[in-house]
């Protein structure tokens, strides 16, 4: 990542780093009841959740002889702030081990009547052109998790795993004269591929109802003609309802960073997605 991708980044996630030591102490305190068994001794745990994010974006795509045009949200109509969701599974399989797999998927459209001419990716878009932009980040991951530290209200997760990024920006323009309208350039670029990636979490339980739960991963995005990653951080405040079921409240910050790069042409993506989140947990 880039120093000027990290700096915006590291300002909203400066305080997550220590949350994770301040996990850690209290997990030498003595704790008249064992909380932590309560939320995290279930064998399968599934969430279902979604993200209100305030999103930034810059597009940059180019060929060869041609200067590349910065696109932002606002320049191709698409809204700053969108719902994202996610799903996930997480799998205790021993005492210290769990295997955990999840899918996370952005998506936004719009659409602007520029009024200069443009190229994205080596496609020339004349002015007065209505086109139509389509942005689609989704991931895959399975991670495996080992407990490094547990006690009676701690716990505290470090693993790896291998995830796909499927990464697509497509835009379609479309030039209206005299009441007619027909396409005259198509554009786009996509990603699908397995890459390495780790994960962290730590959790603190406060009783036998409320926990919170700090996760955080990068996750690479180099491979072949690509280059670049994924930094996130995820605060959440847990409340249990009867055995089975859980509803939390957080907040998300998510940088990206991916570049592809040829002999002939370069497409770059810079993405700062934060936002509140909610979630619904099913254990058993």
């Amino acid at each position: 990542m880039r120093p000027k991708a990290i700096a915006p980044f590291v300002s909203r996630t400066a305080l997550f780093p220590s949350v994770f030591c301040v996990f850690a102490g209290f997990a030498h305190a003595e704790a008249p009841v064992d909380y932590a068994s309560r939320f995290f001794d279930d064998k399968h745990k599934l969430s279902i959740g979604a993200t209100r994010q305030t999103t930034e974006i810059t597009i940059a795509a180019t060929t060869e002889n041609f200067e590349p045009t910065p696109l932002t949200l606002d320049d191709l109509g698409v809204s700053n702030s969108d719902n994202s969701y996610f799903i996930d599974y997480r799998y205790k399989f021993s005492e210290r081990w769990s295997l955990f797999a999840g899918a996370y998927s952005f998506s936004g459209s719009g659409e602007n009547v520029w009024s200069r001419d443009f190229n994205f990716d080596g496609t020339e878009f004349t002015a007065n052109t209505r086109v139509r932009a389509d942005l689609e980040i989704d991931t895959y991951m399975v991670d495996l998790l080992y407990t490094v530290h547990r006690s009676d209200n701690v716990q505290v997760l470090l693993g790896a795993g291998f995830h796909a990024l499927d990464f697509g920006i497509g835009l379609r323009g479309r030039l209206e004269i005299n009441g007619e309208s027909a396409e005259v350039a198509t554009a786009g670029t996509t990603l699908l591929a397995p890459v390495p990636n780790v994960r962290g979490s730590a959790s603190w339980a406060l009783n036998d109802r409320i926990y919170v739960s700090l996760v955080g991963g990068w996750l690479s995005a180099n491979v072949d003609e690509y280059e670049g990653d994924f930094v996130y951080a995820h605060l959440r405040g847990f409340y249990r309802i009867g055995e089975k079921f859980g509803v939390s409240l957080g907040y998300q910050s998510t940088d990206i960073d991916i570049k592809r790069v040829r002999a002939t042409d370069t497409v770059d993506l810079n993405a700062q997605l934060d936002g509140p989140t909610v979630t619904l947990t099913y254990s058993f």
